[in-house]
């Protein structure tokens, strides 16, 4: 079982990592685009991780790295250079890896031939999925091992996998390679002051939800926009245009609005509705404290995403007690997750109750929203909820009656510490031991205020 206060850690940092992000889905590479399966890296697509070994090797030797950028947050460009002759100090060839990560990963490779000859050689991909959950790898402790089968196509290498009655698989499209157990390879004869390339495509298996996405990723063409830029595209057109004479300070404004572009997520079931993710890379999902704030800054940007973030979580607003999960009637949520350690430790649940400030941030947030242009209409809808999680302010939140909103975790599996500062070690006694009372967070008391406790009636 998942323990949230040993797997709620930053994860293992990797010198000179490189990160892109779309939505959900993520992937952490060395600066020469490899993925090695001992670092904290990997594709990942709905907090499992699709691929954990991606590595390219030209006549037997790795890449070294040249220098690696980002264009935009879900597309990365790789450049390295080719291990040289024997007998030559230079190398004549640099390989060059356009990356794209959606519902998987598209990814371009070009080898340029610099030398004045035909230069033959061997390119090889070595290729491998673990399936690890994404709070297994962020915190590097693996607690399960998937029944594996490869399969080996022409084109294409697949592989599949089974935990008890869990399925997963991720396919890699490879067109005109030879497959073998590693991985896929190439034999080719660049002519001089050519290049060669390829273009491979890595999916998950197909799902109910995910077909569309998967569909769009495999039939795309490299003259095309892809679903991210045209998403993307249609954001910022809706977003006011801002120029100031201060360069630094213009750069900064639009490097902050596209770093809000890329933690939008969208609810599977819902995906006309925009929400905000609570960071990247490792927390690329809904949470109620971090989106509920992130979408109270962004407010004059953009009120959408408030929106979207408020209806979101008021669909999954507690109904029920649940010692397991943490949930109560009229209580916002603390997370989201659809990984295998969260559908175990939640009992097939993928939704954790365990914070003590979401509820009365919602409730914050929806009155603020009125200021900002949201329809009124689409506010009334929300009122009810509004009322339901201040009725959980004062009948869970505040147990035992002295007006101040406390926290005592309902399991041993959950979060200790369940105000902001959520790590395991962020409240400690004098002694310096973690400690074992109820607490209450002044943070969150900031919010209860008695205007906001009024309600409506």
């Amino acid at each position: 079982m998942a323990e949230w206060n040993a797997d709620n850690l930053a994860g293992s940092p990797v010198l000179g990592a490189i990160t892109l992000v779309d939505g959900s889905s993520f992937c952490i590479s060395l600066p020469n685009g490899d993925v090695l399966p001992h670092h904290p890296h990997g594709v990942f697509y709905r907090d499992t991780r699709i691929l954990s070994r991606w590595c390219l090797a030209v006549n037997g030797e790795p890449l070294e790295a040249l220098g690696a950028w980002t264009p935009s947050p879900f597309q990365g460009t790789y450049l390295g250079r080719a291990a040289g002759d024997v007998g030559r100090a230079d190398s004549t060839m640099t390989v060059e890896r356009k990356r794209m990560v959606g519902a998987g990963i598209i990814e371009h490779i070009t080898i340029h031939n610099y030398f004045r000859e035909p230069t033959r050689c061997e390119v090889r991909l070595s290729v491998d999925a673990d399936f690890a959950d994404l709070f297994e790898v962020k915190g590097g402790r693996f607690h399960r091992h998937w029944e594996k089968l490869r399969l080996h196509e022409r084109d294409e290498v697949r592989i599949e996998a089974v935990w008890q009655d869990v399925r997963k698989g991720v396919t890699v499209h490879a067109p005109g390679c030879t497959v073998d157990a590693e991985g896929v390879s190439y034999q080719m004869l660049i002519p001089a002051y050519g290049e060669w390339s390829v273009r491979l495509v890595v999916v998950p298996s197909v799902e109910e939800d995910n077909a569309e996405d998967i569909a769009q990723l495999l039939h795309s063409t490299p003259d095309s926009p892809s679903p991210q830029e045209l998403r993307k595209k249609a954001w910022v057109e809706t977003l006011s245009v801002l120029s100031i004479e201060n360069r630094s300070v213009e750069n900064t404004i639009l490097r902050s609005r596209d770093d809000i572009g890329a933690l939008r997520i969208v609810d599977p079931q819902r995906p006309d509705r925009m929400v905000v993710a609570a960071g990247a890379p490792w927390f690329m999902a809904l949470f109620g404290r971090d989106s509920l704030l992130a979408s109270f800054m962004v407010l004059p940007v953009d009120a959408s995403l408030a929106l979207g973030t408020l209806q979101t979580l008021a669909e999954r607003q507690g109904s029920v007690v649940d010692p397991r999960t943490e949930e109560q009637p009229g209580k916002i949520l603390h997370e989201v997750r659809f990984g295998v350690n969260m559908g175990v430790a939640l009992a097939g649940k993928s939704a954790y109750y365990g914070t003590v400030d979401a509820t009365p941030l919602f409730v914050t947030l929806l009155g603020e929203v009125t200021r900002w242009g949201v329809a009124p209409e689409d506010v009334a809808m929300l009122l009810p909820h509004a009322d339901r999680a201040l009725d959980w302010i004062r009948e869970y939140g505040d147990r035992d009656g002295d007006g101040f909103v406390e926290y005592e975790r309902l399991n041993k599996q959950g979060l200790v510490n369940q105000g902001w500062k959520d790590s395991w070690m962020a409240s400690i006694l004098l002694t310096a031991a973690p400690r074992n009372l109820r607490l209450l967070c002044v943070r969150c008391r900031a919010t209860c205020t008695p205007p906001t406790l009024r309600g409506r009636g």
